[in-house]
C-alpha cells in the first residue's frame, strides 16, 4: 500500500486547512493523489474534540466525510481508514462551536480508562460519531498524542482500543482495526506525568521510548482483539517490537513528519536527501505492507507527495522528474515551478526573491491546467501565489537567522514577510519546523519580557491550550517591540 494521511487538527484558511475542504476539493485531491500511485487514505476526522452528541455542524462535516470516503473507493480504487484516539472526546465546550471553528485543546476530554461509567459513556458517544462513517475500510487507533492518562497502563489502553474496534464493528462486521504505534500508552503517560511538573526555565519534557511498552500492548492485542488486525510503525522502537514478534507482514510503515512536520508553522518542503533516508531506513524496509505519508497542510506540500511516492514505488532521488511532475500540473510552467520549489531550500536569499518575482509574474493570468489539476484546490494563481511567498519567506528566515544582534530593525524587516504570509495561512498556533528553528530561537536573545512570554508558551505542556493563538501573540510581540525604537 501508499498511503496518505489526511489530518484535520489545525484550524486555518481554506484551502491550506483540511477541515475547510469542500467535496469538490477532497474529490480533486483524491484524484491528484491516485494519479501519483496513492492507493490509501487515512483520516483523522477530529472525533476527539466533537461532542458525543454531535451538533449539526458535526454531522455536516461527517456526511461530507462519508462522501469522501465513498469517492475515495468507488472512483479511485482506494481503501480508506478513519483514525481515533484512544481516551477523548468533546467537553461540555465542543457544542457551541461549529466544527471549522473549534479549537482543539479547548474543547477535548480525556476520559479515566479506569473509570467504568466513563468509559462506558465514551463509547456511547464514539458510536453516534463513528456510524456515518462506517463505510470506511479500517478504524485505526492511536496510542498516544492526543490522549492518554497519567498511571493508565497498557491493558487499560487495549480495552478502550479493542472497545472502539467493536463498536465500529457493530455498523461495519469485516473492519480491519489498524494500531497506529506512535510513542506508546505508558511512554505517553509518563511524559504528561513529567510535563505537569514542569517550570518555566526546566529542560523541556521528554518522552522515553521503552520498546517493551509496544511488545506488551502488541501481544496483547493479538490475543485479545479478532482479525483483521495491524499496525504503523516508524522508529527503531517500533521495530524492535514487531520483529520481536515477527510481526513484520502486519506492519505499514508511518514515517511521520518525513513529508511535514505537525504542528508546524506550514512551509513548503524540499529536502529529498531527508525522504531517501526515511524510506530506506530499516523500519521501511522490513514492513511489508507499503508506506504511509502525511502532511498538515496538503496544498503546499505537493512536491514532496509527489517524491515520496516516487521513492516509495521504487524510484530514486536521480531518477526523480520533478519538471515533470510540475508539467501534470501547470504545463508550460514547469522548468520555472520545479525551479522555484528546489530553490526553496537550496538557493541564496537573492536567488529566492529573484525567483519569486519571476514565479509572482505568472499569477494572474489564465492558465491551463493538467491531469492533477486537483491538487492546486481550483485555483493556480493562489498556488503560485503561495509559491513565490514560500520563497521570500525563506529569504527573509535566512537573514533573520543570521542578524547579528536580533535587533528592532531585524524584526521589521522580517515581519514585513511574516506577517502577509500569516494573514494568507490563518494559522495561529504553536508549531516547530523552519519557522521555530529560523524566527523564534534567534528571538530568545531579545531582552523583551513580551516576547519571551509568548515564547515560553511554545513548550509549556503543562496546558496545551495555551498554545492556540500564540503565533499571533508572538508577532503582536515582536512588532510592539520594534515599534519602540
Amino acid at each position: 500500500m501508499l498511503g496518505v494521511y489526511v489530518h484535520t487538527h489545525w484550524g486555518y484558511n481554506h484551502p491550506y486547512a483540511a477541515r475547510t475542504w469542500t467535496r469538490a476539493d477532497w474529490e480533486g485531491y483524491l484524484e491528484g493523489l491516485r494519479g501519483l500511485g496513492y492507493d490509501f487514505l487515512m483520516i483523522w476526522p477530529l472525533l476527539d474534540s466533537m461532542p458525543p452528541n454531535p451538533n449539526a455542524s458535526d454531522r455536516a462535516f461527517l456526511q461530507l466525510v462519508a462522501q469522501a470516503i465513498e469517492a475515495a473507493q468507488r472512483r479511485f480504487g482506494m481503501r480508506v481508514a478513519v483514525i481515533t484516539c484512544p481516551n477523548t472526546i468533546g467537553n461540555e465546550r465542543a457544542e457551541r462551536y461549529a466544527y471549522a471553528e473549534r479549537p482543539y485543546f479547548s474543547c477535548e476530554k480525556k476520559v479515566n480508562p479506569a473509570d467504568k461509567a466513563a468509559v462506558e459513556a465514551f463509547l456511547a458517544g464514539r458510536r453516534r460519531q463513528l456510524e456515518p462513517l462506517a463505510g470506511a475500510d479500517v478504524l485505526a487507533v492511536i496510542d498516544s498524542d492526543p490522549g492518554g492518562y497519567i498511571g493508565s497502563t497498557n491493558d487499560e489502553f487495549v480495552a478502550l482500543l479493542k472497545g472502539q474496534i467493536d463498536v465500529f464493528r457493530e455498523f461495519n462486521p469485516s473492519a480491519e482495526l489498524m494500531y497506529w504505534m506512535l510513542f506508546g500508552w505508558e511512554n505517553y503517560n509518563r511524559f504528561w506525568a513529567a510535563a505537569q511538573a514542569w517550570q518555566p526555565g526546566d529542560p523541556h519534557p521528554w518522552i522515553d521510548l521503552d520498546s517493551g511498552v509496544y511488545t506488551e500492548t502488541l501481544t496483547m492485542i493479538r490475543e485479545q482483539v479478532a482479525e483483521p488486525w495491524s499496525l504503523t510503525a516508524g522508529i527503531p522502537e517500533h521495530l524492535t517490537a514487531v520483529t520481536a514478534l515477527g510481526l513484520e507482514n502486519k506492519t505499514l510503515a508511518f514515517p511521520y513528519g518525513l513529508v511535514e512536520g505537525e504542528p508546524t508553522f506550514p512551509l513548503t518542503e524540499w529536502d529529498p536527501a531527508r525522504l531517501e533516508r526515511g524510506l530506506s531506513s530499516p523500519v521501511a524496509q522490513q514492513a511489508r505492507r507499503g508506506a504511509m505519508a502525511n502532511a498538515q497542510t496538503h496544498c503546499l506540500q505537493l512536491p514532496h507527495l509527489y517524491l515520496f511516492s516516487h521513492l516509495a514505488q521504487g524510484g530514486t532521488v536521480e531518477s526523480a522528474d520533478l519538471a515533470g511532475f510540475a508539467r501534470r500540473l501547470l504545463p508550460g510552467l514547469e522548468e520555472l515551478i520545479a525551479e522555484a520549489w528546489q530553490g526553496l531550500t537550496k538557493a541564496e536569499p537573492s536567488i529566492q526573491r529573484d525567483l519569486a518575482q519571476q514565479v509572482r509574474a505568472q499569477a494572474g493570468g489564465s492558465h491551463p491546467m493538467g491531469e492533477l489539476k486537483g491538487m492546486l484546490f481550483g485555483d493556480p494563481n493562489r498556488f503560485l501565489n503561495d509559491l513565490a511567498m514560500n520563497l521570500e519567506m525563506r529569504a527573509a528566515l535566512t537573514e533573520f537567522a543570521q542578524a547579528a544582534p536580533v535587533d528592532a530593525q531585524a524584526i521589521r524587516k522580517l515581519l514585513k514577510v511574516v506577517r502577509p504570509y500569516q494573514q494568507q495561512l490563518g494559522f495561529v498556533d504553536a508549531y516547530g519546523g523552519a519557522v521555530y528553528e529560523k524566527m523564534n530561537r534567534p528571538l530568545e536573545q531579545v531582552a523583551d519580557p513580551a516576547i519571551h512570554a509568548a515564547l515560553e508558551q511554545f513548550v509549556d505542556w503543562r496546558d496545551p491550550g495555551v498554545r492556540q493563538g500564540v503565533t499571533l501573540r508572538l508577532l503582536d510581540a515582536m512588532e510592539a517591540f520594534a515599534e519602540k525604537d
